[in-house]
């Protein structure tokens, strides 16, 4: 759902005001600003529309209507209510642009527009972090938040060298062990009518054989059945199968203009044994070439707690980086400590 109504607030020699454009206008702004991602996309917020969110767009033009085209920030807030008009309010990959404006005009405009009493804001930046960055998010009342629910750390994988240079970059073992999987009997290919039930059974398969403590890998048939159908095209999937027929590895993920992202991830036990995973990854990253794709960001790494998947994505020569992560604010301020331990049992 996208509000259809105009609330501003001016802050920073600007104005904060409610979008109410289409969902291709946009993407375009979404693809003008960098750190631009998929999770700032109208297709993440259709999606999460699926799970019960709803979508509201706010821009900031750095001038004194509201109309002014020239938007130095921009935010698509997937919004949540609760009792005695109390809101959470979610900003995935976001906000996006010139965060000195994120500040009081920001939540105030939250605030009135969506009616609430009380509110809880939480965004997660998807820039480089920086101290100067930190210190400009603190200025304005954000706090670093400490219950967080995706990962600070990423790995950046370029497709801008060729190919040959791309294998160089690779460790030794990731090298040996893309080797060993060429001898696999089926070769990878992009799927390209997905079963969503399939792939959920195949991370269960996943789940049960890895046992990492304190973390989940099944994935519910309701989510990617949504993703499914809202990406469409836009989620490039790869996957290499036994004689039988049945997935060994599958991989994909989702494409927004020139970069990818890595959603989907899984090798089932037998495919373990035959370095599947290998084969798939090289032969989605070569698809994702072929679409455009300049850089695939792989979706988060934990050395500590999750380091076989670590270790794999750092051996493909991908480049670590750290994001400034999630932040979070609310109005009146005692609501922030609730809220933050709420929010982050529930959100994904």
């Amino acid at each position: 759902m996208v509000s259809k109504f105009l609330v501003t607030n001016s802050s920073n020699d600007g104005v904060w005001s409610v979008w109410t454009g289409t969902n291709a206008e946009w993407n375009e702004k979404v693809a003008d600003i960098e750190g631009r991602n998929v999770y700032q996309s109208a297709q993440w917020a259709d999606h999460k529309a699926n799970a019960g969110w709803q979508t509201l767009r706010l821009t900031f033009s750095a001038s004194t209507t509201a109309s002014d085209s020239a938007n130095a920030t921009i935010a698509q807030c997937l919004v949540r209510s609760g009792p005695l008009k109390s809101f959470v309010v979610w900003v995935p990959g976001g906000p996006l642009g010139d965060l000195e404006t994120i500040g009081r005009g920001f939540v105030k405009t939250l605030k009135q527009h969506l009616g609430a009493s009380v509110i809880y804001i939480r965004a997660s930046i998807t820039l480089q972090a920086t101290r100067d960055l930190d210190t400009r998010l603190k200025l304005r009342k954000w706090k670093k938040a400490k219950n967080v629910i995706g990962a600070s750390q990423s790995m950046i994988y370029s497709l801008k060298e060729d190919r040959q240079t791309r294998v160089n970059n690779c460790s030794p073992n990731w090298k040996r062990n893309l080797k060993r999987s060429s001898k696999n009997i089926n070769l990878p290919y992009l799927w390209e009518t997905p079963n969503p039930q399939e792939i959920s059974v195949a991370y269960e398969l996943m789940d049960e054989y890895k046992k990492i403590a304190g973390l989940s890998l099944q994935r519910s048939v309701a989510d990617l059945k949504s993703v499914i159908s809202v990406f469409g095209s836009q989620l490039l999937l790869v996957r290499i199968d036994d004689l039988n027929g049945d997935p060994l590895a599958i991989r994909g993920a989702l494409v927004f203009k020139n970069l990818a992202w890595d959603f989907i991830a899984l090798t089932t036990p037998a495919g373990r044994k035959t370095y599947a995973s290998y084969a798939v990854f090289w032969y989605l990253a070569e698809k994702c070439l072929e679409a455009g794709v300049q850089q695939i960001d792989l979706s988060g790494i934990d050395p500590k707690n999750n380091k076989g998947v670590y270790d794999f994505k750092n051996g493909t020569g991908a480049t670590k980086i750290d994001y400034q992560g999630e932040w979070e604010i609310s109005s009146p301020s005692w609501f922030r400590p609730l809220a933050s331990r709420l929010i982050a049992r529930r959100v994904s």
